[in-house]
């Protein structure tokens, strides 16, 4: 966490915080009207950036500590605010955003990305609303509530006891309304804010309008749209339409839920928020291979991405249940039977190519050195034949040395850097039994392309060719397209120990 400070963006002074590494993906927070940046919580803020994410949440124009502008006089419309979201990206140095409006601020976001396309990388849009004739309307019980009058703004504690209450309101009868909670953060908001008659007034009288703007056919970013099932200003009918109107959105609603975000439904939210940040596993392996190899631990971030697709926070990698096919091609021209024999598969992950090989008959082990991804497999495969172990291909267990008839390696060595991938390809080769058999399938590092940054790093031909070793022998090099890879070939390599004596 940074510390609240004043930076000047978009021409007027603003209050911001940032939680997290600035190296991650950039999630910005932008809340609703009267809502300083107090109410996207502490706690809520710390959680999302412990997911790899950089958070910022900063105060609107007249809340908090940010510009005041005199009560009922704002002098600035929801563009400006939407310009505020992408000057503060400015004055940080982060060049995309991933961009989170709740409430009034879904249409700030909205207008951001449309305008900014190129600094958004999606929208998260939390009880908010697109608008429209047909939709239903606030509850009576939240327009009685707001239509009674507000505070004294000369009165801290009667501004306390409205905020309360406007958030007891806005729960619209949820169980998970805390009052202490809404207490302390309507007290420590009051005592912050610059001019508490601004902050109740001036965005209720902003314009809101933006006629000619691009609208929601020129947003291409990802949307995820998150609703409260029991919320009185925007019933969930608003958050169904918002989806519909942007083509690809998803929907999470939030059950017992009304127009807020409270604690119990973080167990939720924050998984949704960073798997649609995201970016897919693939990025999310680029990022945690990245701090991991910095680290000095080439292994280490398969398990980080294991877990965290386990979590929700990221789609599955490497989700198949159906084997290699050019594993398959290769077993099947070769009519493989393992009767009576031993198979290893290196880096089984979630154990497609392990049941394939006990399926023909093996006493498969499949090892990998993600204990999650080992879990994972065992739950996908209840009641398998395959003895599923969290191993390390860099330091094997003894007992495994030359004692497998059949040596399975797929898209597992390419996945380190060099070193230690010398020792992986020679620890592979190590596992193979007398008589037994070693079938490698890799990406090919073409000799006219320049390497990787990885991972993955395709294996060069001597890569490939490396596996002969410790007496193992090359069978044949087999240079194929990538099955559903157009323009993507594949190393399939053989190798066979030859028997004792």
């Amino acid at each position: 966490m940074s510390g609240e400070r004043i930076v000047k963006a978009n021409g007027v002074h603003l209050c911001v915080e940032t939680f997290g590494d600035g190296a991650d993906p950039a999630i910005l927070l932008v809340h609703g009207a009267s809502a300083s940046m107090l109410w996207w919580e502490q706690d809520l803020c710390e959680r999302i950036a412990a997911g790899r994410r950089y958070v910022i949440r900063f105060d609107n124009r007249d809340t908090g500590r940010s510009v005041s502008y005199p009560p009922g006089r704002p002098g600035y419309s929801i563009r400006d605010m939407a310009e505020d979201a992408v000057g503060i990206l400015d004055v940080l140095g982060v060049e995309r955003a991933h961009l989170v409006g709740r409430s009034m601020a879904g249409g700030i976001v909205t207008l951001a990305a449309a305008y900014h396309h190129d600094r958004v990388a999606s929208l998260t849009l939390v009880s908010t609303t697109g608008g429209g004739p047909d939709l239903p309307p606030m509850s009576k019980e939240f327009t009685d509530y707001v239509g009674s009058g507000g505070p004294d703004p000369s009165d801290p504690a009667a501004v306390v006891e409205f905020i309360v209450g406007l958030m007891r309101a806005y729960a619209g009868g949820s169980p998970y309304f805390d009052e202490a909670a809404m207490r302390a953060l309507a007290e420590q908001d009051a005592t912050r804010t610059s001019s508490l008659a601004s902050c109740l007034t001036n965005h209720f009288v902003i314009d809101t309008n933006d006629p000619g703007g691009p609208g929601h056919r020129q947003i291409d970013a990802p949307v995820l749209v998150v609703h409260g099932e029991l919320d009185p200003v925007f019933p969930p009918a608003h958050g169904r339409a918002l989806q519909q109107s942007f083509p690809g959105a998803e929907l999470l609603i939030l059950e017992q839920t009304g127009h807020e975000l409270p604690p119990p439904t973080w167990d939720v939210v924050v998984p949704a928020i960073l798997r649609h940040t995201s970016g897919g596993w693939e990025e999310e392996e680029e990022r945690l291979a990245s701090k991991s190899l910095a680290a000095g631990d080439p292994t280490g971030w398969f398990d980080q991405l294991y877990s965290a697709a386990a979590a929700g926070e990221t789609d599955m990698p490497w989700d198949r249940r159906e084997p290699h096919p050019l594993l398959h091609q290769w077993a099947q021209s070769r009519r493989l039977a393992g009767a009576g024999r031993r198979a290893v598969v290196v880096g089984c992950g979630l154990g497609a190519d392990a049941e394939y090989t006990a399926g023909l008959g093996y006493d498969t082990v499949g090892f990998d050195v993600s204990g999650t991804a080992v879990r994972l497999a065992t739950v996908r495969f209840p009641g398998s034949t395959v003895r599923y172990v969290a191993a390390d291909l860099l330091d094997p267990p003894q007992d495994w040395l030359r004692a497998f008839d059949l040596v399975v390696e797929v898209i597992t060595v390419q996945a380190l850097p060099d070193p230690p991938r010398r020792q992986a390809i020679t620890n592979v080769g190590r596992l193979v039994g007398h008589g037994g058999t070693l079938i490698v399938i890799a990406a090919v590092q073409d000799d006219n392309t320049p390497p990787a940054q990885g991972p993955p790093w395709p294996l060069s031909r001597a890569e490939i060719g490396a596996f002969a070793t410790d007496g193992l022998n090359l069978v044949r090099i087999e240079n194929v397209a990538a099955p559903g890879r157009l323009g993507e070939r594949r190393w399939r390599a053989e190798f066979h120990r030859g028997t004792k004596g």
